[in-house]
């Protein structure tokens, strides 16, 4: 029988603490029948970084933006659309590098993934940031040296539902490749609509993909540093 497959992308730029971390996170996903690719993408990042990723055991591309310049967040937006549109796998998750995840998160993930839902994780922040939908505000740490792993995977065992709610946050997410290339993908930075500033992911979710559910798994469960290489001093 022929496996479903998925690309799982991350992007680092400028911290090399937390490609390590983030590797190690990512560098052995096992999900039953389905074959698991990782992909490291290197957005605008420094040499350093460069350096270290092309040491490493794992698929990588190197991206510099066109405009190199332009506001931080619109060059995010602009990698994640370049890694979609260059991935050979039918379907993708985008993470982020300052996440620590819990176990079976893609495979619960992948059981609403069909087509209809964009299905997302439930995520616990670190309390840097206010949190959205869903999230909990809970500290295991706001840098990888700092991470309490233990008290991190007796968390996820005590809140992990089997359920979905409609809505939440926006990353880990998972998408059919060819509907996020299709779709146009996402806007290039945040958006001012009606007078008030909608992010890039809200508004792909809900004004070019609102024909599809944004739902937030129970039981994919993900820490977030938050703002994590942007903090890094490095």
């Amino acid at each position: 029988m022929i496996k479903k497959n998925i690309e799982v992308i991350v992007l680092v730029y400028k911290s090399i603490k937390y490609l390590d971390h983030i590797y190690s996170q990512l560098k052995e996903i096992i999900v039953d029948r389905w074959e698991v690719n990782v992909r490291i993408v290197a957005n605008d990042a420094i040499s350093d970084v460069i350096k270290k990723l092309n040491m490493l055991d794992i698929n990588k591309t190197i991206y510099f933006d066109q405009y190199p310049n332009a506001y931080y967040l619109e060059r995010v937006y602009r990698c994640l659309n370049f890694a979609g549109q260059t991935s050979l796998y039918d379907n993708i998750c985008f993470v982020n590098s300052d996440m620590v995840f819990g176990d079976k998160w893609l495979d619960n993930l992948l059981k609403y993934h069909n087509g209809r839902n964009i299905p997302c994780s439930r995520l616990v922040e670190s309390g840097k940031l206010q949190s959205g939908l869903y999230g909990i505000s809970k500290n295991f740490g706001r840098h990888p040296d700092e991470i309490d792993y233990n008290g991190w995977t007796n968390y996820v065992q005590v809140i992990k539902k089997d359920k979905i709610e409609n809505g939440g946050l926006y990353m880990p997410c998972v998408f059919e490749t060819k509907t996020f290339v299709n779709s146009g993908m996402y806007p290039e930075g945040n958006l001012v609509v009606n007078g008030k500033i909608i992010s890039g992911d809200h508004y792909f979710f809900y004004n070019i993909l609102k024909n599809m559910r944004h739902i937030t798994v129970f039981d994919s469960i993900v820490y977030h540093i938050q703002e994590g290489e942007m903090d890094d001093l490095c």
